[in-house]
């Protein structure tokens, strides 16, 4: 699912640079994306070890 997630965003990124709807590319963006994911990562975990307990 995260992967998903990640490509879908992604994808919404490059669609709203090629529209000229925004001026960011991916260059700028990317951090954000490795932000999000790792912040997935932890809810799915910290979501996990609730359910376990």
């Amino acid at each position: 699912m995260a992967v998903g997630l990640v490509l879908i965003i992604i994808g919404g990124i490059f669609l709203l640079e090629s529209l000229g709807i925004t001026t960011l590319g991916f260059r700028e963006l990317w951090p954000l994306i490795l932000i999000a994911l790792g912040l997935l990562i932890i809810y799915q975990r910290a979501r996990h070890w609730r359910r376990t307990r």
